[in-house]
């Protein structure tokens, strides 16, 4: 075994310890914050205050997203690119020393456990961009946008932008926040054009339409549809076959990402029911959608996503 394989071995192991440690520490001190405001259990419903529904989405989006941030880097670094790995890896300490310090800032006692636990992974996170960069592999370079792209993106956004708003406005749900049918656009531009544009019309579209319809505290969003986007573009010039299980599993983390953050804000009982109107009322739909879309536009506009 090489050198460098066996260090991206070690990095591999390092990150998936970050993540697990990473995990641990915000359940423990999400669940200290809870007990701070009354709240003794996540298995019936909750009720916080408005300032704490924004803390508290706030930290679990910084937490979902160094646990992200690492997954991706590992990826990257899977792949045969532990530089690039390395510096995403550098984004996740800065998610990771935010984790840290938000409690004490937004004024939330703190746990010792979950306290250590969250340095800990920091550090790990850290231990991945320091080695993932020093690891021979391929080059950086690649990660821009060209001119179409950005082009794009913008269209693509403004109309994820609008499909979300709009629908978002005749369905609202009575567990909180909407049902739309947005990511049918998300997953069209990310079929089409790939990763990046989907990724990046998966978190500048619906962010516009949270601010649009009313629900600016979702900053969850940025990562839920961020990530959904990201993944469906791995799907981009493959079998049918294959898209239909990308965009599955890019609904499910999208949904899950948001359960994760309901199940502390809203409590299991209504949790798991949004979970489900996310899953079925939300994703499936709009990959019925998006899919027969995006083979339309493929037979009628070959030139334009070849």
């Amino acid at each position: 075994m090489s050198s460098g394989t066996m260090n991206r071995q070690i990095i591999l192991m390092a990150a998936l310890m970050a993540c697990l440690a990473e995990l641990a520490g915000a359940v423990i001190q999400v669940g200290v914050m809870l007990s701070s405001v009354g709240v003794s259990s996540v298995f019936s419903s909750i009720s916080l205050g408005g300032s704490d529904k924004v803390n508290f989405a706030l930290y679990l989006t910084f937490a979902a997203a160094s646990l992200a941030i690492v997954v991706w880097a590992g990826f990257m670094i899977q792949r045969g690119r532990p530089r690039l790995g390395g510096l995403i890896a550098g984004s996740g300490v800065v998610t990771g020393l935010i984790v840290i310090l938000l409690p004490f800032a937004m004024g939330y006692p703190s746990s010792t456990i979950g306290l250590a636990a969250t340095v800990l992974a920091a550090a790990l996170i850290s231990f991945v961009a320091y080695m993932g960069y020093r690891t021979p592999g391929g080059e950086v370079a690649g990660a821009l946008l060209s001119s179409r792209d950005i082009a794009v993106v913008a269209v693509f956004s403004a109309l994820t932008a609008v499909l979300t708003g709009s629908t978002g406005l005749m369905l609202p749900s009575p567990t909180g926040g909407y049902t739309h049918i947005g990511d049918t656009v998300i997953f069209v531009s990310a079929l089409l054009f790939g990763c990046r544009v989907g990724g990046l019309v998966g978190i500048i579209g619906p962010v516009v339409a949270d601010l649009l319809v009313g629900y600016p505290r979702w900053f969850v969003t940025v990562l839920a549809h961020g990530s959904q986007g990201f993944i469906a573009g791995l799907g981009r010039k493959r079998s049918t076959v294959v898209q239909v299980v990308l965009l599955v599993f890019s609904g499910f983390v999208m949904a899950t990402t948001y359960f994760f953050v309901n199940i502390f804000i809203k409590g299991y009982p209504v949790a798991i029911i949004s979970y489900l109107r996310d899953l079925f009322g939300q994703a499936l739909v709009s990959i019925i959608l998006g899919l027969f879309l995006t083979k339309g536009a493929e037979k009628t506009l070959p030139s334009l996503v070849g």
